[in-house]
């Protein structure tokens, strides 16, 4: 392997490992939760400047999506971007087949599932695409 590699998935490694430090100080602050890191990092085409994209999902995360961040930001070090939804929301994101959240998480890695979310995740997205009630009018209810 060449020295260029090595260095660059020893920083994909320390970025995922930063990841997963703040994974497990929301964890012991919120209980049970699921996190991937996704985006970038998570493809390995990061750069020096690129942050670190954590999605977090948790039974109970506050209605407000300032208050969720306000409250993973309590946790956070520099670099990491988090992203949250409470595990009803990604359930029905999941169910609708939601194109931006499985383009999102396309590229992940799982930092930890305590709620046993990455096989279903992992089920949408090898499925081929089924057309829904508005195939034809994406974006149309």
């Amino acid at each position: 392997m060449s020295s260029v590699r090595a260095h660059r998935e020893k920083e994909r490694a320390e970025r995922v490992a930063q990841a997963r430090a703040f994974a497990e100080a929301v964890a012991q602050a919120l209980g049970p939760l699921t996190a991937w890191v996704y985006g970038s990092v998570a493809r390995g085409d990061f750069h020096f400047a690129s942050d670190i994209d954590v999605l977090v999902v948790a039974p109970d995360f506050p209605p407000n999506p300032l208050r969720r961040l306000e409250l993973l930001y309590r946790f956070t070090t520099p670099g990491i971007e988090p992203k949250a939804y409470t595990s009803e929301e990604f359930r029905k994101l999941l169910a609708a087949r939601d194109p931006q959240l499985l383009a999102m998480l396309s590229f992940r890695v799982v930092l930890r599932d305590d709620l046993e979310l990455e096989p279903a995740l992992a089920r949408a997205l090898a499925e081929p695409d089924k057309p829904g009630k508005n195939a034809g009018n994406p974006g149309q209810d």
